[in-house]
């Protein structure tokens, strides 16, 4: 054998053995890293616990009528309810990131799944008003813990390349609850005594427990942690008396609209309460930017687009708790149907519009956020005019129905990927800050939507007679009205905030 023939030989050979390593980098480049099951059980653990929350928070919305009536409170008193529940999660999520450093996460897991099991046996055995309200402080507590939990999981552990889609599956955890609310409030409210909805809730939280226990595992190392108590209270003093000059301002504006007297002290005393929850909320600003371990890192909030991001994602949140609120009351108290026929009013948008989270997450994997994010906005927004253009007194619920499908199928496209670009534009030390602010903001701004949407409705209703009456309904249907205006408003701030983060991360480079 000559030496050139050895030498062609000798090649051949090296590029029969290259091929099947170019192949197998080839295949490792194109297919998608492959998902753990534990992290998969993990999520559904959390996920369920965040469910069960979100879930009691619509299906309560659909029971306030009925809930009126056997406690003899009004609808200003009833959405508390929604709205004390939503506080308490706002002010527990903002614990998340310093959690997560301090104590292993299946820790946080327990504490958050016993809040839980226990806020569902006080609700099950609800006596009176106050009662049912702890029962919600307590679940609040725990879906608080458990919702951010279930995303930082996410972040922590899930392969890369399959982030957006893990997130769309989370996001279609927390959609899907308030898909099935209002249908299952409806279903409570017409067979069986409402309380039975915690009794029925309670296996669920007990196979989360088993999951959990058996899968939930340690992403990242804890750290010596420190709370500051301070920190803590100016936060609770800050959001609590911005929802309750919420609440005081649009009892000032029920007075002035009926020419009750009172109305004036009330006004002054909303504006107060501001003030108290401006300073109240700098004053915690200062004070983490100078802590050594703050309750959360606010550097998180120095990217501009992170700050957009998360402003779009807090308007989005108003909008969707907006109608769950406003629909299931107006259609009960200003239709005249029963509470069955208002939960499933809404629930085939809902229900299909959860189910394309996952999809958009993908897109965006894909093809990054502008173009998944736009269309969907442009979706919801064409969802909400047709609420505010269409919607009167001489409309027939179905068209509740159609036109909360087309908000849905926008808004459940936009807000996971909302929250998914938004913390894309920060360091990964401080996802989990960013995590806590997107869930913090989301509770708030649903405690903040709920106190405003019932503005509108117990403003119109107030000097229109009893429920039930004519002049009733058509004073609800009207505050309802008010209302959709309002959250086109709303929705459009939210366009032009995401207009705003885009151009700016096209101008910093960020976009391709």
């Amino acid at each position: 054998m000559t030496e050139q023939q050895q030498n062609r030989d000798t090649a051949e050979q090296q590029s029969h053995d290259a091929a099947p390593i170019m192949s197998a980098e080839n295949t490792h480049i194109t297919q998608p890293e492959p998902i753990p099951r534990t992290l998969i059980l993990s999520i559904l653990a959390t996920g369920i616990m965040a469910f069960i929350g979100i879930l009691t928070e619509t299906l309560m919305n659909v029971l306030f009528p009925i809930l009126m009536g056997e406690f003899h409170i009004s609808t200003s008193t009833v959405q508390w309810l929604t709205t004390g529940y939503l506080l308490v999660v706002s002010l527990v999520v903002p614990l998340s990131s310093y959690l997560k450093r301090k104590l292993p996460v299946k820790r946080i897991f327990l504490i958050a799944i016993v809040l839980c099991i226990v806020g569902c046996i006080v609700g099950a055995c609800t006596l009176n008003f106050p009662m049912l309200m702890l029962a919600r402080i307590l679940q609040g507590g725990g879906t608080g813990i458990a919702l951010p939990l279930m995303f930082n999981i996410i972040l922590d552990q899930a392969p890369k390349s399959r982030i957006g889609q893990l997130m769309g599956v989370g996001s279609l955890v927390v959609a899907t609850a308030p898909a099935l609310g209002p249908t299952v409030g409806g279903l409570v409210g017409t067979y069986m005594p409402w309380r039975w909805i915690f009794v029925i809730l309670l296996p669920f939280l007990l196979i989360a427990l088993g999951l959990g226990l058996a899968n939930i595992q340690q992403g990242s190392p804890t750290v010596d942690a420190h709370l500051n108590p301070l920190h803590v209270l100016l936060m609770a003093v800050g959001f609590v008396a911005f929802v309750f000059a919420i609440d005081e301002g649009g009892s000032a504006i029920t007075a002035f609209s009926q020419g009750v007297s009172g109305g004036g002290k009330t006004a002054v005393l909303a504006v107060v309460l501001l003030i108290v929850s401006v300073v109240a909320l700098v004053v915690f600003a200062q004070l983490s930017r100078r802590s050594f371990s703050p309750l959360v890192r606010l550097g998180v909030l120095c990217s501009v687009p992170f700050r957009w991001h998360l402003l779009a994602y807090v308007l989005l949140q108003i909008s969707m708790i907006g109608f769950s609120f406003v629909i299931p009351n107006s259609a009960q108290l200003g239709y005249g149907i029963s509470a069955l026929v208002s939960g499933v009013l809404v629930l085939p948008g809902a229900l299909f519009g959860a189910m394309l989270a996952p999809v958009s997450g993908s897109l965006l994997d894909r093809q990054g956020p502008v173009k998944p994010i736009s269309a969907a906005l442009a979706v919801t927004l064409i969802g909400v005019l047709l609420f505010s253009v269409f919607v009167n007194g001489s409309s027939k619920a179905v068209e509740l129905g159609i036109f909360y499908f087309v908000f849905m199928v926008g808004f459940s496209m936009a807000f996971a990927n909302t929250m998914t670009s938004g913390l894309n534009q920060v360091d990964a030390q401080l996802k989990a800050d960013g995590n806590a602010l997107f869930s913090t903001f989301q509770q708030l701004a649903g405690a903040v939507s709920t106190t405003i949407l019932s503005v509108f409705l117990a403003s119109a209703q107030a000097g229109h007679g009893e429920p039930g009456t004519a002049t009733y309904r058509a004073a609800t249907v009207a505050g309802a009205h008010r209302g959709y205006i309002f959250l086109t408003i709303v929705v459009i701030c939210a366009c032009l905030c995401m207009v705003h983060a885009f151009r700016y991360m096209k101008r910093e480079g960020a976009l391709s």
